[in-house]
């Protein structure tokens, strides 16, 4: 297969690099035995099996994730409008956060970025998340600015293939990624479907900023050498939100582990064979945790180890399913560990609705 100007990896010295990750999270938490508690009385009094629910929050694999509201408030507060207003107001706050300490960690000033791309699927803002940001970080008048609303679960890979592709063609710019996802606020508690109660099991709250930019990185990170999407046709159905009066219903297929199954090994050998390498060659993986069936089926149809794909493990064990803020936080507990080498290629694989599956091959610096 030929390939493409996206599939082609940038060997020069100063690729598109990671300069920092930062993460931010809201006040509130909610245990795994808590969450059993409260999903089984919500989905009891739909005519739900409790049982079932019990056996669904404990197979999640999550012990603890962050919520933006206090457990009390999605009882009381049910509508749409209230629960996006919630959304707007802790964004703005996880946001601000989240870009302000990236651009500390990598020794920016807010004036110094170029590009802001903001990602979220959990909530509605015109105008969008970035023009708060900006505001509060008082970026420049004339910075550009991408917000990507509709990517969900993908989004986090997809803006950071656009970061990169930016940033090859302005050498000296300085990119800014913002993911801020509120999933919790999805929440429908009339709502007894299967999708529904995975839904309220594994997503948790949570944002995370990443600095890109052509530099050298101060500290032990990875460069962004090439990057593919792969849109299944006819999947459409299988993976979103249907946006009704009452808010946010979740969609999720049982077809998403027989599609990952059938497709995923195929498109990462051929996307790595196109950058002259091959499955072995890959030493870390920033894999979006979608959930622990998902997880497991992406561990095995890739033939990788369980501490291959531990960081991706361990980010949903805290923090739950964060939607396009999910890779980033794989990325930064990679980061942490010190388990990312200089020289080492590493894969980005995430999923999400269309049915979009992102590939990026990833190389540690320093």
């Amino acid at each position: 297969m030929a390939q493409t100007a996206q599939d082609t990896p940038d060997n020069s010295r100063q690729a598109p690099t990671v300069q920092s990750i930062a993460l931010a999270l809201p006040p509130y938490t909610f245990s795994a035995e808590e969450a059993e508690a409260q999903l089984r009385g919500i989905f009891e009094a739909q005519g739900e099996d409790p049982a079932i629910v019990s056996q669904m929050v404990r197979n999640s694999g999550i012990k603890s994730r962050f919520l933006a509201r206090p457990p009390s408030f999605y009882l009381e507060e049910r509508g749409l409008t209230a629960r996006n207003g919630a959304f707007q107001e802790v964004a703005v706050e996880l946001g601000v956060a989240a870009a302000r300490q990236a651009l500390d960690e990598a020794g920016l000033r807010p004036d110094e970025v170029d590009l802001i791309i903001d990602t979220s699927c959990t909530g509605v803002m015109i105008p969008a998340l970035d023009v708060y940001v900006a505001n509060a970080l008082e970026l420049r008048a004339d910075v550009r600015r991408m917000p990507l609303t509709e990517a969900g679960c993908a989004a986090g890979a997809t803006s950071m293939a656009f970061a990169s592709d930016y940033l090859r063609g302005r050498p000296d710019a300085v990119v800014l990624l913002l993911s801020v996802e509120l999933p919790s606020l999805t929440l429908q508690l009339d709502d007894a479907t299967r999708a529904n109660v995975v839904s309220a099991a594994i997503f948790g709250d949570g944002a995370a900023a990443v600095v890109l930019s052509n530099r050298p990185a101060k500290q032990a990170s990875f460069e962004h050498l090439a990057h593919t999407t792969v849109l299944f046709p006819n999947t459409q159905e299988i993976m979103g939100f249907d946006l009704r009066s009452e808010g946010f219903k979740i969609i999720l297929s049982r077809r998403i582990p027989l599609l990952v199954k059938r497709e995923l090994r195929g498109q990462v050998d051929a996307f790595l064979e196109r950058q002259g390498l091959s499955l072995k060659e890959i030493g870390f993986f920033v894999l979006h945790p979608g959930g622990t069936k998902v997880l497991d089926n992406v561990r095995d149809v890739l033939d990788l180890s369980e501490e291959q794909v531990g960081a991706a493990r361990r980010t949903l064990a805290t923090y739950g399913n964060l939607s396009s803020a999910s890779v980033h936080f794989v990325a930064h507990e990679l980061l942490a560990r010190d388990e990312v080498l200089p020289g080492q290629f590493g894969l980005t694989v995430a999923m999400g609705p269309g049915f979009t599956l992102e590939l990026a091959l990833l190389r540690g610096v320093k």
